[in-house]
């Protein structure tokens, strides 16, 4: 199962970078150019910087594990966020935050 989301700011390399430098601290994770992935035991979570948006594309094996994968990524998102404006479009709400987080 795959679903993908876009976070329109133009901080896309650095906010992909700082998230994939968090993600290698525990598990397998990098980047080299515009893009980046993170390797989780059950999926990956594939990134693509652009000069406008950061995209994401959450891969898992079934729903269960996507929207784990998901919450996490979202849940980091935030973390690095916090203080700023930004938009994300997709499909997936996360209850625990105030703005909405959708992946398609």
């Amino acid at each position: 199962m795959i679903q993908t989301a876009t976070i329109e700011t133009n901080k896309a390399e650095r906010l992909m970078k700082a998230l994939c430098n968090h993600f290698a601290r525990k598990i397998k994770a990098g980047y080299e150019g515009d893009r980046g992935y993170v390797q989780f035991q059950d999926g990956i979570c594939e990134l693509t910087a652009t000069s406008d948006a950061l995209n994401l594309q959450v891969q898992a094996g079934n729903a269960e594990q996507l929207s784990r994968l998901k919450g996490v990524v979202v849940d980091h998102l935030l973390r690095f966020t916090l203080g700023k404006t930004f938009k994300l479009t997709g499909e997936i709400l996360s209850a625990d935050c105030v703005c909405i987080v959708r992946f398609v």
